[in-house]
């Protein structure tokens, strides 16, 4: 292993003149990767030559080098198990064990490896394991068929063109990384965003424990068979940018949801292999790809939509419940301006042409729309205030860097 230990006391002037001394330091924008990210056929990271962290055990700074790109299997480094679950966010851990020895651990604790303790380790960075639709390694990331045609219909077609493992795009480090993290996310260009649609992680309250009105408690996630959280659990598109806002994080746009949803397929009428589109559904499915409908486990070769990714490797950008976005405009309803009393009980009133005059854009279409579907569906036909439960909503941040 390139990493080196050095600490107060031990050659200290040439810790205080290394290029990287500081919190952390890195050479360009990230120091952790994907091996062969367009390659798929590896599921390793590398840590970039040239970082360093600064680690304190409670007695002393120590400052943890790397000299030289390290190569690794995170199979290999885990604290516990031997394969990497699909569906979870893993986290990477420098660990210091004594003076002389430092390695690297792999964990689902989002605190400190098993078998460790805060005084040791420090957190660099994690990654998603799910699915991960094939693109171009031109940097465009453009959909490829199993020939490597960009669109094509050769061998295994661009739609059905996808595999498992370390999401790429999930990799972040202290650099790389959400401006607010929440597991569960891909870059996207320069934003990041939650790979599945939001769920509930903590039960919804609101004040006067009436619908719609604002959020009292409660906490959305992106999570891996789950049911989105919808109209169903109270929520309309105020309470959603609430939560968002709570959590750090943002409704994404019209536009940004039209890059993120970039090379997903559209949905089919009488399947739901491209997304929980089939006319003949009722209601809202697990998140994922390859889910179980009946449990939310994944079951690959038998789950429901197995190609329903785009590809940024965000799932259900087609079908299963319409997301909320930003973009509000004014719908004019040919009646005369006044004051309406339809955004909730002491929340003031909305000065519109009707008491729907107030529209903000749904996208992705929803459980049942079949065609209708597809990676720029959109609607105009909701009001903020609509407590609807086909609507759910995804969670967006901008990068730290």
């Amino acid at each position: 292993m390139s990493l080196k230990i050095w600490q107060d006391g031990v050659d200290y002037a040439s810790v205080a003149t290394l290029p990287e001394n500081g919190n952390f330091k890195c050479v360009g924008n990230s120091f952790l990767t994907k091996k062969d990210p367009f390659a798929y056929t590896e599921n390793k990271l590398i840590l970039a030559d040239g970082c360093a962290f600064d680690v304190y055990d409670g007695t002393t700074w120590r400052q943890i080098t790397n000299r030289g790109d390290y190569e690794f299997d995170p199979v290999d480094l885990l604290d516990t198990g031997s394969a990497l679950d699909y569906g979870k966010d893993y986290y990477v851990y420098i660990v210091v064990t004594d003076a002389e020895t430092v390695s690297i651990k792999v964990s689902l604790n989002t605190t400190y490896p098993v078998g460790e303790s805060a005084a040791n380790t420090r957190k660099i960075g994690g990654f998603h394991v799910g699915e991960i639709r094939k693109v171009s390694d031109d940097g465009l990331w453009i959909p490829i068929d199993s020939l490597g045609i960009k669109f094509g219909s050769n061998g295994i077609g661009w739609k059905d063109n996808v595999t498992t493992g370390i999401v790429p795009n999930s990799v972040w480090d202290l650099k790389n990384r959400p401006k607010n993290f929440m597991p569960g996310m891909v870059k996207c260009n320069n934003f990041w965003i939650s790979i599945y649609q939001m769920s509930v992680a903590e039960g919804i309250s609101f004040m006067g424990s009436t619908n719609g009105l604002h959020v009292a408690s409660g906490r959305l996630k992106s999570a891996y068979g789950a049911l989105p959280a919808t109209g169903t659990e109270g929520l309309n598109g105020f309470n959603f940018n609430e939560l968002a806002s709570k959590q750090g994080m943002r409704l994404p746009s019209y536009l940004e949801c039209c890059q993120m949803a970039f090379g997903a397929p559209q949905g089919l009428d009488n399947a739901d292999t491209y997304g929980w589109t089939k006319t003949t559904n009722t209601a809202r499915t697990y998140t994922g790809c390859s889910v179980n409908t009946g449990s939310g486990a994944h079951a690959p070769g038998t789950g429901a939509k197995p190609y329903a990714i785009s590809a940024y490797n965000v799932v259900d950008t087609s079908g299963n419940v319409w997301e909320w976005c930003s973009d509000i405009a004014p719908y004019y309803e040919g009646a005369t301006w006044n004051w309406r009393n339809v955004l909730g009980a002491n929340m003031g009133q909305a000065h519109l042409t009707g008491d729907t005059g107030l529209r903000q854009f749904l996208f992705g279409g929803g459980w049942n729309n079949g065609v209708f579907c597809g990676p720029r569906t959109v609607s105009g036909d909701d009001w903020p205030w609509r407590v609807g439960v086909g609507i759910g909503a995804r969670f967006a941040c901008d990068s730290a860097c």
